[in-house]
């Protein structure tokens, strides 16, 4: 990526302090074979008082506070609010709202799903080396448990969390190639409804599957999607998969960070596994990751990492920087 360098300067998340565990109705269906849970062991839920945009006003602030910098130099506000309160009324605005943010700030939604975090950085990272913004941020939450009944199959796969981060100039390092990728063949994969009608028809939106059909294929193209798009991204940076020190995916079921690394060749990378104990948190999953990797110390100034997503709709993609540069 060629002018200044720009890379991530505050990394947070916010996950809600109440803590739901999947033993209770384990005994219902201990005559499967499979494990109902998927491995998930437990995930954080909302209060019955809070709302998406509140989680992610506590994200936004610790990212801020983390990256050191006046939040009047924040000039663009990219936001996926996975449940909002209200359809069509940009949440964008809520939390710039909340942040005390000045009119002048950019502030828009960008959606795309479990891949929103990797579509906001790339979006960032454009608006900064134009010298429309100085420093972005981009934040990402989830609530699946507004749309599920906790007695619903699904309901354990989902939590509730958000994560923000800064995006600035870096003196070294900092992103070093995007790659992005979209297709629309599987739109109803996991969607938010009525079953098997429009949200906007009579009954209950509940989070799932349109078309399971759509959703395995899916599944079973997530392995070669990885690959390309990793490669490509590597290729971009002009770096190795052996240099690789920190491989952060998208967390959607207890085996895709696995089976990805393997089908990327990243054998060699650290990597974290979040999905046991948070459940599915969408666009909040990668910063997560980086978050975690980088408490326990699994990443460290200079390490090349690459992340990769996806989304239902849907986009994919891979984004490769260095970690920890100072920032300019």
């Amino acid at each position: 990526m060629s002018g200044p360098r720009i890379g991530l300067v505050g990394v947070a998340t916010y996950l809600p302090p109440e803590i739901r565990r999947n033993a209770r109705v384990l005994a219902e269906m201990a005559a499967q074979a499979a494990d109902p849970f998927q491995g998930v062991t437990e995930r954080r839920v909302m209060p019955a008082e809070m709302t998406s945009v509140d989680m992610e006003v506590e994200a936004a602030e610790l990212a801020i506070a983390r990256a050191g910098i006046d939040r009047g130099a924040i000039d663009a506000l990219l936001t996926h609010t996975a449940v909002p309160e209200y359809l069509l009324s940009n949440t964008a605005c809520v939390l710039h709202h909340r942040l005390g943010r000045s009119p002048g700030c950019f502030a828009m939604q960008a959606e795309a799903s479990g891949n929103s975090f990797l579509m906001q950085l790339t979006l960032a990272e454009q608006l900064i080396a134009s010298g429309r913004a100085r420093h972005a941020l981009i934040v990402q939450s989830a609530a699946g448990s507004r749309l599920l009944d906790p007695d619903s199959p699904m309901s354990p796969l989902f939590g509730d969390g958000a994560s923000a981060v800064v995006v600035g100039p870096v003196e070294r390092g900092g992103l070093l190639a995007a790659v992005v990728r979209t297709d629309g063949s599987y739109p109803r994969g996991l969607i938010a409804s009525v079953p098997g009608r429009r949200w906007y028809d009579d009954g209950r939106i509940v989070l799932h599957s349109g078309d399971m059909a759509a959703m395995r294929q899916i599944f079973l193209e997530t392995a070669d999607r990885a690959a390309e798009v990793v490669g490509a991204v590597l290729a971009a940076a002009g770096q190795a998969a052996e240099e690789v020190a920190l491989f952060a995916v998208h967390q959607g079921t207890p085996w895709l960070r696995r089976v990805t690394q393997e089908a990327c060749g990243l054998g060699r990378a650290r990597a974290v596994d979040t999905f046991a104990t948070t459940g599915y948190l969408f666009g909040a999953s990668i910063p997560l990751v980086l978050g975690t990797a980088e408490h326990r110390g699994l990443v460290a100034p200079g390490d090349l990492v690459v992340m990769h997503g996806g989304g239902v709709g849907s986009t994919y993609g891979a984004v490769a920087l260095r970690w920890g540069a100072e920032r300019a």
